[in-house]
């Protein structure tokens, strides 16, 4: 404590900092090397690149850099310990790697075992405390198992958030002056910022879990109103900063059980230059998964009408479920419902199967690791952006396309002029996965809903949504591939080229209303290393193909004929039978096979869509799309199609 000359205490001028373990530790590091006498080298060496992980009562974990130098900190402990400075000194060090999961260590049998149940329980706000992000030596991300022992954190507060909820309940001291409300995906609402500029959920500061803060409830609620035109009366019931206190407050609100998951943001095509290029790019991050939250509301000093609590929490209800709450709204993530919030929408019914739409966790040929499958309404966003630049950049020039890209689609920090958010079920069946639900389509203007919505139809008509998207349902060397998209099954394309046509030129004729272009333009689709966005250009062609015994996904038993041709289609068969047109794969002795110039290149997407379509159970054919046709191989496999009775519907005369 300071003191001014008078013996007063002068804090006025005066700025506590506390500072984290992480950096305690780099102040005893960089204070190690000035110390008199100087300690043995040794330490100074072995220390140098450590990092703190955690610390408690009795021991603190540090990481090292590899196994050698973990195992030679070990062995001088003890000496090291001697070495620590009174605030981070403990009786044992636990030695770690990093990129590693922290050692289990086995508690001293001296300590009652109940008592290190309570010690060990932490909330994510202390993982994400005692947490080193960054890269291990191999250059290998940190952050991913960081938020999922943040996320393993939450999974043990379950009592912690039976508590809360009963003391919501106590504060609101009525039933009615509740409000329970459920989200049927994820959530997000941002709290602090956090490495690599990510934003963190809102964590409460006590607590250490996750909360939705009273203010940013105040706020949708008070947007709400301004919206519909009732500012005046939520400035009366929930107060304003130069008129005083409202009459009724709203309490933080927190979920009614542990509901914290690692989700990922994975951005695959990247603006560069006058270009967009192939970079897939995942971020891991923290998300609400499918929470549910309890708000309560109680009156304040001002407060005399029990009228004003309902009032509030209509408004609540109705913002919740029409606006949303958090962040990336409009590509899915904190609605309640489907109520459209924007002056124009439109709903459409879908099916999906699938090999599988996952995560943070794919599957991998590691121990047949299946990975974790979830249904994601930002696929659904990511594939209409996906159509949207194939058909604008064959209109406008890439900066044009690039503007009305963010025009439309939103940019950071500012919304776009249309919203996309499903509604889904899935069932129980994994091999295919199977969902339905209803995708809604809203924009403020109509000509951009027209847009959206033609979209929505082609890309449902030339390919599937998701992992797999550029391949029919099939299984190949055992493993489900591919999808199988239906939306509006009622409106399905006949196998009738006029009609293909006509869809094709509505798409464009959508576009050239919301912004007239006079030119065309061709854009490569690039080479295997260096692959581009996919353009609907004159180098692009798109050929049906009658398939006249293919058997619908539904019919199909997957266990005995998901690897035969009449599952398969006869485009998608016609692919696969000639080392000259399939991609590249790789066996499981790692043998390479297929063309990269056709089918693409491992890990690189394909150049050939091909979607299967079942206008009537008794008539199925096949859409195939190739782009960069005019390229030799890519031509050779067009014409042997064409040769084969395929039709081209695009591109068609007169483009």
């Amino acid at each position: 404590m300071s003191y001014s000359r008078g013996g007063r205490s002068d804090d006025r001028n005066r700025k506590e900092t506390v500072k984290t373990p992480q950096q305690e530790w780099q102040e005893f590091l960089g204070e190690l090397g000035k110390r008199k006498p100087q300690p043995p080298k040794i330490y100074s060496d072995l220390l140098k690149d450590s990092q703190l992980v955690e610390i408690d009562r009795m021991s603190i974990t540090i990481f090292f850099p590899d196994e050698k130098i973990s195992g030679l900190a070990k062995s001088q402990s003890q000496k090291i310990i001697n070495l620590l400075p009174s605030n981070l000194n403990r009786g044992k060090i636990i030695c770690g790697v990093l990129g590693t999961e922290p050692p289990q260590e086995l508690p001293p049998a001296s300590i009652p075992q109940k008592r290190i149940t309570e010690m060990i329980v932490k909330s994510p706000l202390q993982e994400l405390n005692f947490a080193c992000f960054g890269q291990d030596k191999n250059g290998k991300d940190l952050s991913q198992p960081v938020l999922k022992r943040a996320a393993d954190a939450e999974k043990k507060c379950a009592k912690l958030y039976e508590r809360l909820t009963e003391k919501t309940r106590l504060l609101a001291g009525n039933p009615d002056y509740l409000l329970t409300i459920k989200f049927p995906w994820r959530m997000r609402v941002g709290g602090t910022r956090g490495f690599r500029e990510l934003l963190l959920p809102a964590l409460h500061t006590v607590y250490g879990i996750p909360y939705i803060p009273a203010s940013s409830l105040k706020g949708i609620v008070r947007a709400w109103a301004r919206k519909h035109h009732h500012e005046l009366e939520a400035d009366r019931l929930l107060g304003r900063l130069d008129q005083g206190l409202g009459t009724v407050q709203i309490l933080d609100a927190f979920p009614t059980a542990p509901c914290l998951s690692v989700d990922v943001a994975n951005p695959q095509w990247h603006w560069s230059k006058d270009a967009v290029n192939y970079k897939p790019e995942p971020h891991p991050l923290l998300t609400m998964e499918r929470p549910e939250l309890l708000i309560g509301l109680v009156l304040t000093s001002r407060g005399k009408n029990t009228e004003d609590i309902k009032i509030v929490k209509l408004w609540l209800k109705q913002a919740l479920e029409g606006e949303g709450l958090g962040s990336r709204i409009s590509a899915g993530y904190g609605k309640a419902s489907l109520k459209p919030s924007l002056r124009y929408s439109c709903e459409h019914k879908f099916s999906l199967w699938t090999q599988g739409m996952y995560g943070v966790e794919p599957p991998s040929g590691e121990n047949n690791y299946r990975g974790k499958a979830e249904f994601r309404p930002t696929s659904v966003r990511g594939i209409l952006r996906y159509w949207f630049r194939a058909v604008a950049l064959s209109l406008y020039t890439p900066d044009v396309c690039k503007s009305f890209e963010d025009e439309l689609f939103g940019v950071l920090g500012k919304q776009g002029k249309i919203a996309i958010n499903v509604d889904f079920n899935s069932t129980t069946v994994n091999e295919p996965y199977h969902y339905t639900g209803t995708i809604c389509l809203e924009s403020t203007e109509q000509e951009c809903l027209d847009l959206v919505s033609s979209l929505l139809t082609l890309a449902s008509h030339l390919g599937g949504v998701g992992r797999g998207s550029r391949r029919p349902l099939h299984k190949l060397n055992g493993r489900m591939r591919g999808t199988h998209w239906v939306v509006d099954e009622d409106c399905c394309l006949e196998y009738e080229s006029l009609k293909w046509r006509q869809l094709l030129k509505t798409v464009t004729d959508c576009f050239l209303a919301k912004k007239q272009s006079a030119n065309r333009y061709t854009v490569s689709p690039g080479q295997p290393g260096k692959r581009r966005q996919d353009v609907l250009d004159q180098n692009t062609q798109i050929l049906l193909l009658q398939s006249t015994d293919q058997i619908i996904p539904e019919a199909v038993n997957w266990a005995t004929q998901g690897n035969k041709n009449n599952v398969r289609g006869t485009a998608l068969t016609f692919l696969y039978s000639s080392e000259q047109y399939k991609g590249q794969t790789k066996d499981r002795q790692g043998n390479v096979f297929g063309n990269p110039k056709v089918g693409g290149a491992l890990e690189t997407p394909s150049y050939v869509w091909i979607k299967s379509i079942f206008p009537r159970a008794n008539d199925p054919y096949q859409v195939v799309t190739i782009f960069g046709a005019d390229y030799e191989d890519r031509k050779v496999f067009t014409d042997a199609l064409k040769s084969n009775g395929a039709i081209k519907v695009w591109p068609f005369p007169n483009l």
